[in-house]
């Protein structure tokens, strides 16, 4: 099989789509993508015009599930309506370089800001909707947006505390949609109807003068993401076009490198994998104001002109209605979405599913050879990535992932992995476990206003710790082993807790499985998992424990089990909130009297 090495010799050669030069950046020495889009204004108003008659989205807008009425706008439509909000915010005072805050579900509203915001050259700044107050107010503080624009269930949640942002320099909170239904809300924010450009504003913004875009491009700033927050307040993440745009070209060169392992010549195998698939209609079960759901998600579907369809919320039933009614051709996100939809009994058995790709949580072993039985044709995707490396780092495709489902691919030509002691950072051969360290186009400029968190994760040459353990196979596979501070010490023996996990999964009956610590007075801590359960699956938590046993080495079996009805706690990213799932394990291993289980039928 062709090497990592082989493949980018053949793939990025000058003149193709995917070639590469080196660039220096701020004291980092980067291969880069040649053809990436100069800028996020640029990008949106070529695609834009490309695809006008394409649909672009389809949302839901009133009535409740599963016969709710759905709005359905093309490229076009969409484009319209970002350059008349545009020209509002422009005369709000908001252009190049400003900030614009976004928050609210996953809608045309949200599209249409983030379009507006990039066709100014300002800068959104994603809220996470599903943040409790205290962490908003913080996000806002940290970055502070000249305009902040919301849907009403946000503007409901901003309304009480306005004072304290305008206070600390946050004002302008602005709805997208109606707040009749929230007269109280209403009389204290703002709705964009009651605002209305000038049709000289209007001209300018569709023409893209004089309104200093020039001054736009690849270094410039282009989105402030947040990370999750599941341990500690959310840190801004800054990053630039360059940086964020990386996706146009890193999202579909696994499937190139595919075609040229399979035997096609590099040629077809660049238009393979770059060749336009109108029919695509892709789910979009997770945030857009997560970097997956931006970008290998919305800004993927506005490179290749194909139609995004959003949920009012995520739940098999509802999902799966949608998927049916739209004839979805690609699902994905985090595993945990596949996985319920292989799962449901409610899935027609001739429905066809062409495309997955998830990320952000370790997936199930199995989940790659179960999605190609049930939908043969599909091509499953996986790979690495976190909010500070603009979504995909590592990936791979096809054949090669379902035959190393505990694999997350290969570097892009763009990227780089080192593998390296924790404590000494002295770089390990391949095999050796370690912290995993990367750098590439795609790693992020800063965190907001943090110099002591950016200086502390990122070298001035740009290698960024990422806090994931792992290691690089022989063939150059990243194989992520657990986070840093996932790791379980059960009586002086390191348990990552992906490795209970990926056992759990191994049960027919486990939908979801989270491996978290629970205090010993001996071993200092033990093994607690938490396990959802798949539809219409029955489980004790012993019966659990005993299909688990077998698969994990003594130390990694569970001491205590819980079983879960319903998913897991999941945050607004849809990942596992560990430190919920810990308060739940905690409370059973005290109800046990910190007694490991014990199985009945064998003395372990």
């Amino acid at each position: 099989m062709l090497s990592v090495q082989d493949c980018d010799a053949a793939l990025t050669r000058p003149g193709s789509v995917f070639e590469t030069t080196r660039l220096t950046i701020d004291g980092r020495d980067l291969r880069v993508w040649a053809r990436t889009p100069a800028s996020f204004p640029a990008f949106v108003r070529a695609n834009f015009a490309k695809y006008a008659d394409n649909v672009l989205v389809s949302s839901p807008i009133a009535a409740p599930e599963p016969y709710e009425a759905r709005e359905v706008l093309t490229f076009a439509q969409v484009y319209d309506a970002a350059v008349r909000l545009g020209a509002v915010l422009r005369e709000q005072g908001a252009g190049v370089g400003a900030r614009v805050a976004i928050g609210g579900t996953n809608c045309t509203g949200w599209v249409v800001v983030f379009v507006a915001v990039h066709l100014i050259g300002a800068v959104p700044v994603l809220l996470n909707n599903g943040l409790h107050i205290a962490a908003q107010v913080h996000c806002l503080a940290l970055t502070q947006p000249l305009i902040t624009l919301v849907d009403d269930q946000v503007a409901a949640q901003l309304a009480p505390v306005l004072p304290e942002l305008k206070a600390k320099g946050v004002n302008n909170v602005w709805a997208w949609g109606t707040l009749a239904h929230l007269p109280d809300v209403a009389r204290v924010v703002t709705t964009l109807d009651s605002l209305s450009p000038s049709a000289d504003s209007v001209a300018a913004v569709r023409a893209g003068t004089g309104i200093g875009l020039e001054g736009v491009g690849p270094e410039s700033d282009g989105i402030i993401f947040f990370t999750s927050g599941t341990t500690s307040m959310p840190k801004g993440v800054l990053v630039t076009n360059r940086q964020a745009l990386h996706v146009i070209q890193s999202g579909v060169y696994p499937l190139a490198r595919m075609a040229l392992r399979m035997g096609l010549p590099a040629d077809e195998a660049i238009a393979m994998a770059t060749a336009p698939r109108p029919d695509t209609v892709s789910l979009l079960s997770i945030p857009l104001f997560h970097v997956q759901g931006c970008l290998t998600w919305l800004v993927g579907a506005i490179d290749s002109g194909t139609k995004l369809v959003f949920l009012r919320r995520w739940s098999v039933a509802y999902a799966i209605g949608i998927m049916v009614q739209e004839k979805v051709t690609k699902i994905g996100g985090v595993p945990a979405i596949c996985t319920a939809v292989l799962q449901s009994p409610l899935l027609p058995k001739d429905f066809t599913l062409t495309a997955t790709s998830y990320g952000g949580a370790q997936p199930p072993t199995r989940l790659p050879r179960d999605l190609v039985a049930r939908f043969p044709g599909m091509i499953p995707a996986t790979g690495w990535g976190m909010t500070e490396t603009n979504s995909g780092h590592c990936a791979f495709v096809g054949q090669e992932y379902i035959d190393k489902p505990l694999a997350c691919g290969q570097v892009m030509p763009v990227t780089e992995i080192r593998i390296v002691d924790p404590v000494t950072k002295a770089e390990l051969p391949a095999g050796r476990e370690g912290l995993l360290l990367a750098k590439g186009q795609n790693v992020m400029k800063e965190y907001v206003n943090n110099a002591k968190a950016t200086a502390e994760a990122l070298t001035p040459d740009g290698w960024l710790d990422t806090g994931d353990i792992a290691f690089v196979d022989a063939f150059g596979d990243l194989h992520i082993t657990d986070r840093a501070k996932d790791i379980i010490i059960r009586g002086g023996e390191n348990v990552p807790a992906a490795e209970v996990e990926r056992a759990l999964a191994l049960d027919d009956r486990v939908h979801e499985a989270c491996a978290v610590a629970v205090p010993d007075d001996v071993l200092g801590e033990r093994i607690g998992v938490a396990v959802s359960l798949a539809p219409g699956a029955r489980a004790t938590p012993l019966s659990v424990a005993e299909m688990a046993w077998p698969r994990l080495r003594y130390p990694a079996r569970p001491d205590v089990v819980v079983v879960v009805e319903g998913n897991l706690p999941w945050n607004a990213s849809q990942k596992v909130v560990k430190a919920d799932v810990k308060k739940m394990v905690l409370d059973q291993w005290e109800r046990q009297g910190r007694k490991p289980m014990v199985d009945p039928k064998a003395r372990l």
